[in-house]
């Protein structure tokens, strides 16, 4: 196992945050989320497969939350009625489909995996179904998902803490815009040496491509999809919260500011997955007057909208030159996406995970046994029709079912961000996901969602349990230390 300074660093701030106030566990827990190419740890016994900065810190999180709200919470938010228990049958599912399956049926389908090769290299090749390295790494992300969701479930059912999320976030957000700045000067500098402390992950890193003329934003991820994928879901929360007049100055700047990001990532899953979700707010905007309520400011939608296509058509008017250059620009970025090597290549990936569905009787090939560019095919390939629905039920219940915690007006305001950044991250998982894991952000957030829905008869049998297990001359060092950390 080796290790880098950054690494290093996340090991000794989860050690501290032990003794300080929980809030800072939520700020390190978000903040961390955003460096998708930073290892903390890599393992040369298993290829060099990297364990991300975000997966060791949640051990810390947990830990943290954990020795205030006891197992109690974390525990519940497992079993039903929790929406977390979907969650929890996916993974069991999944685990003895990684544990059987590549044996039981090995040799009867060829997979997409990832092939580890000396030297920290490796590369996707299809191979005949059996046990391999990315069926222990990808399962070990699946259980710290699980981890995190629980860990994040105990957290929010502390007082404050949507509170503490909202800070946590904003201080995400702008992490994402300052080195999404810097990833744009260091390459037009000729400096982008200096961000190779968030790129030590063993990943195959695009983070130095033109496309149109125009740099491909991939900030702290290995290329620009990622970039895009992730800072869909902030501009979502964002939008939202500016939308129901939270914080609307910190939350309008910072969903202006990813909007003109991801139309400059030259992603095209930033260009399908911002039409999507603005399409999905412009909706919930409208959706209160059906209830008798009042519309969500869609009038400022609609007025950016109208405002954004006269300067096009101005732009197209006084010079036709720059709309040519446009239409060739979108045309390499999205609409001649499907037709180029790497839209062949993909589709090829989602013809080969459909068959390893088929070909193992509808069951999946195991957690990491194969890799497809959307998660639909993920899902089916990996824990087959089972998993899926699984998966399905968990995203259902936790985003449609009603809020039953009662709650201020901020936080419910807050828990509807949060299911607007899950919807987000489905959109992006949807259209390009290639694994199984759905990052450490989809749980922490699925877990702060998941709170709200939780039925208050089960939840206080979960307090009392939490608070009869600390009776005595134990309770009162406990009192103590919670006077201490606030």
């Amino acid at each position: 196992m080796a290790t880098n300074v950054f690494g290093v660093l996340v090991v000794l701030f989860g050690v501290l945050i032990q003794f300080m106030h929980h809030k800072y566990a939520i700020y390190g827990m978000l903040a961390l989320t955003l460096f998708g190419a930073a290892a903390a740890v890599t393992l040369p016994a298993m290829g060099g497969a990297s364990i991300l900065v975000a997966n060791v810190f949640m051990v810390f999180f947990a830990l943290r939350v954990l020795r205030i709200t006891g197992l109690a919470p974390a525990i519940s938010s497992l079993l039903y009625p929790s929406t977390g228990f979907w969650l929890f049958l996916l993974i069991m599912y999944g685990l003895i489909a990684t544990l059987f399956f590549p044996r039981l049926m090995a040799g009867m389908t060829e997979t997409m995996v990832v092939q580890r090769l000396p030297g920290g290299l490796s590369r996707i090749s299809l191979n005949p179904l059996g046990f391999s390295s990315t069926h222990i790494t990808q399962t070990v992300y699946a259980l710290g998902s699980v981890m995190c969701f629980a860990a994040s479930f105990a957290f929010f059912r502390m007082r404050g803490a949507y509170h503490y999320f909202l800070s946590g976030f904003f201080l995400l957000c702008g992490l994402n815009v300052i080195f999404a700045l810097l990833d744009l000067v260091t390459f037009a500098t000729g400096t982008a040496d200096l961000l190779d402390f968030i790129h030590t992950a063993n990943y195959s890193l695009m983070t130095g491509v033109e496309m149109g003329g125009l740099k491909r934003i991939s900030g702290t991820f290995p290329e620009s999809s990622a970039f895009a994928s992730f800072t869909l879901i902030l501009f979502a929360m964002a939008a939202s919260l500016y939308l129901d007049n939270v914080r609307p100055v910190m939350s309008g700047f910072f969903a202006f500011a990813f909007l003109v990001l991801l139309a400059l990532s030259t992603s095209g899953t930033a260009y399908v997955g911002l039409v999507i979700v603005l399409a999905l707010l412009i909706l919930q905007s409208i959706a209160p007057v059906l209830y008798g309520g009042r519309m969500r400011k869609p009038l400022l939608i609609y007025a950016g909208s109208l405002s954004v296509l006269a300067i096009l058509l101005l732009v197209a008017v006084l010079s036709p030159e720059f709309v040519d250059a446009v239409a060739t620009f979108f045309d390499e970025s999205l609409f001649g996406k499907l037709s180029s090597d790497s839209g062949r290549e993909r589709g090829h990936w989602n013809e080969v995970a459909w068959s390893n569905f088929i070909d193992s009787f509808g069951l999946g090939v195991g957690i990491g046994g194969a890799r497809a560019s959307s998660y639909v095919f993920v899902l089916l390939s990996n824990v087959g029709l089972p998993g899926a629905m699984c998966f399905a039920l968990f995203v259902l219940s936790t985003l449609f079912r009603r809020n039953v915690v009662q709650a201020s007006s901020e936080n419910r305001h807050i828990v509807r961000a949060i299911r607007c950044g899950m919807t987000a991250s489905l959109v992006a998982a949807l259209l390009v996901a290639t694994v199984f894991d759905m990052g450490m952000l989809f749980y922490v957030l699925a877990g702060a969602a998941a709170v709200a829905v939780f039925p208050s008869t089960r939840r206080a049998k979960v307090q009392a349990t939490s608070k009869s297990g600390r009776t005595g001359a134990a309770q009162e060092p406990l009192r103590h230390a919670r006077r201490l950390i606030g």
